[in-house]
């Protein structure tokens, strides 16, 4: 797809693609509705990085928006890929990478939400409150690892500055990037056994516990941190 590189409408296009994928959906043509975003996000995220557009900041933060939305609506894809089986929940690995695509998937849109209302936010947070609760009665609530992280500082990925002295805030666009603020040196001090985590993808699985010697269960493989950011599928874009 050969894109323009002025006077995009990038809305225009992305509420064709919604229109799409909401009856791709609907008509449970999931490999058809996994090309429409993968090539969304592959075209548009390379302009994105590459900046190839003649537009303002605002226009590539709008633009961030929504490659994060259609990466939603494609973890969304993926989810209804994995739990087509009837029994897929009685396969240990395929819980676990449901579940963190839930998270991934709730945390994007919950994102995009914020700028972007529609039919198709609506019915995708439907579908994943649906799931959620089917994991709260199959596997209940859950505990959960969270790790004690002591550090140097922070700095800012806008300006590079101690994040006490920058006039950057966590989580606003500038310029189409996130701002975040990324630790200096960091050490684990501790990590916790929670009900309530910051991260609901370090959770403890029936699975993952052990008996050890004592006959004390012991956790294994549960995940203690992630890397996970709702841009990071950039990262794999050229």
């Amino acid at each position: 797809m050969k894109l323009k590189t002025e006077s995009v409408d990038f809305e225009i296009h992305v509420s064709e693609l919604v229109e799409t994928w909401l009856k791709l959906m609907f008509n449970k043509q999931y490999e058809e509705a996994d090309l429409l975003c993968t090539n969304f996000i592959t075209n548009y995220g390379s302009a994105f990085k590459q900046r190839v557009f003649e537009v303002d900041d605002n226009e590539y933060n709008k633009l961030l928006i929504l490659l994060i939305l259609i990466k939603g609506l494609h973890d969304s894809v993926q989810i209804c890929q994995a739990t087509s089986n009837g029994r897929w929940h009685e396969h240990n690995l395929i819980v676990e990478q449901v579940w963190i695509k839930l998270c991934d998937c709730k945390e994007r849109l919950e994102f995009a939400s914020r700028f972007y209302q529609g039919e198709v936010i609506r019915k995708v947070a439907q579908s994943l409150d649906g799931l959620e609760s089917f994991f709260q009665k199959a596997f209940g609530n859950g505990m959960y690892l969270s790790p004690g992280i002591i550090v140097d500082k922070y700095l800012c990925n806008i300006c590079h500055k101690d994040s006490r002295a920058c006039s950057h805030v966590a989580g606003r666009l500038y310029g189409g990037r996130i701002c975040s603020y990324q630790s200096v040196n960091p050490q684990v001090n501790h990590v916790a056994l929670v009900r309530v985590p910051k991260d609901l993808r370090c959770r403890i699985w029936s699975w993952h516990i052990q008996d050890n010697d004592e006959g004390e269960g012991i956790a294994l493989k549960a995940p203690v941190l992630t890397s996970f950011s709702i841009d990071d599928f950039l990262l794999k874009i050229d």
